[in-house]
């Protein structure tokens, strides 16, 4: 946490130009080094994988090699055991990803598993995450959305998202003239670059959730219902354990609707009908880094309630349906 502060500090004074940036640099990296140095020694003692030091220590290489005003031949040293090391984490992520097997788990645990030999769990986790929301955009735009979508209770006919997506183009039109004429007319270019660059990769994020919740609607097979959030979350319920369903009530206000809906394991997106279901012992949903808190009350999305209903209703645990 330490050596983080020291590097958005550090950032922060390049930024407007204060000359104390270097001293703040130098401070991150001594605690840089100090961190690689602590997780070497855990390596030591076995307590870490080694492929955990390919990263730090790559950074750590990088960033000496900023400041370092050394000879040619000492820089491509430094240059040469940099890509090497790079090599190797390629290595390792690619080996250890082939090791998985896929199971029922998604495409995002599997990369997380794999990733999980070089990277802390959450760090893990959340490379997975944005790298299969991205590929799933790039897959979208270039056909995907021609292809079929797969069998179950689906819950992204019905959402915003949806009508969002073809004004995206104009959206983008828009946000780059407002950027340009009114924010950074006179700012440097690579902080203009920075900003379009985040702004459409906002605009990729978006294609990309929208893909996922198409690609993966609720199914129910072998007593078991599977819920998803797109690739933002899901929950597996045994059907013997559901006590109920029934819509969501109304409210007289948000404030109302927020609290009722505070500690209730969220499965739902904007538009689509949204059902409750409460259950006779609590799950434990999965969500982008991870278990979150389990709950035997689940508010969740769908686009055809009455097909959803019956098709739950059939089974003879719910006779309250």
């Amino acid at each position: 946490m330490a050596t983080l502060v020291a590097v958005l500090a550090t950032v922060a004074l390049r930024v407007i130009g204060h000359e104390s940036w270097q001293t703040a640099f130098a401070v991150a990296l001594a605690l840089l080094g100090v961190r690689v140095a602590v997780m070497a020694w855990c390596v030591v003692r076995r307590e870490l994988p080694w492929p955990r030091l390919l990263l730090p220590g790559i950074i750590l290489l990088e960033a000496v090699g900023l400041s370092w005003r050394g000879s040619a031949v000492l820089w491509q040293v430094r240059l040469g055991t940099a890509v090497m090391l790079e090599l190797a984490f390629i290595v390792v992520a690619v080996r250890e990803l082939r090791r998985t097997t896929a199971g029922d788990d998604p495409l995002e645990a599997r990369i997380a598993r794999a990733l999980d030999a070089l990277l802390p769990p959450r760090v893990a986790r959340l490379v997975a995450f944005e790298l299969v929301i991205v590929g799933a955009a790039l897959r979208f735009l270039i056909g995907g959305w021609r292809r079929r979508i797969p069998d179950g209770f689906t819950y992204h006919r019905e959402s915003n998202l949806r009508l969002l997506l073809p004004i995206i183009p104009l959206l983008a039109v828009g946000d780059i003239l407002l950027l340009e004429l009114v924010f950074l007319p006179h700012a440097a270019t690579w902080l203009r670059v920075v900003v379009h660059g985040l702004a459409i990769y906002g605009l990729i994020w978006l294609v990309g959730l929208y893909a996922s919740l198409r690609a993966r609607p609720h199914t129910l097979a072998d007593g078991r219902l599977m819920l998803h959030r797109g690739i933002l979350g899901r929950v597996a319920v045994p059907v013997a354990q559901l006590e109920s369903i029934d819509g969501l009530p109304s409210f007289a206000d948000d404030w109302k609707k927020r609290a009722y809906c505070k500690d209730a394991i969220r499965i739902d997106i904007a538009g689509p009908t949204i059902l409750e279901l409460r259950l006779r012992a609590p799950v434990r949903p999965i969500g982008v880094l991870g278990e979150r808190a389990a709950g035997t009350r689940l508010l969740v999305a769908v686009d055809d309630p009455a097909a959803f209903r019956a098709a739950l209703g059939a089974k003879p645990q719910l006779q309250s349906l």
